[in-house]
């Protein structure tokens, strides 16, 4: 069994396999360690580092799709 590299980030609480930007879609893509989630707050934080305009962030544990955050006006909501 091969173990993918990751890397803890305390900021987002979780360990990250890898992190990509769109800028034309504004979206984030943080692909996390299997069975774990990233802190809201601090995954928002990390991409309006980016792009302060970003308007969408997927998380994926492991392989699996698991939160999306996207911005409704000034607020975040998680889906």
């Amino acid at each position: 069994m091969t173990k993918t590299k990751t890397t803890y980030l305390p900021e987002l609480m979780c360990e990250v396999r890898s992190l990509s930007y769109d800028f034309t879609a504004r979206t984030g893509i943080l692909v996390m360690a299997e069975d774990h989630c990233a802190d809201m707050a601090g995954a928002i934080a990390l991409f309006q580092r980016i792009d302060p305009n970003v308007q969408t962030i997927k998380t994926i544990a492991g392989d699996v799709p698991d939160t999306a955050y996207r911005r409704r006006g000034a607020a975040w909501v998680a889906q």
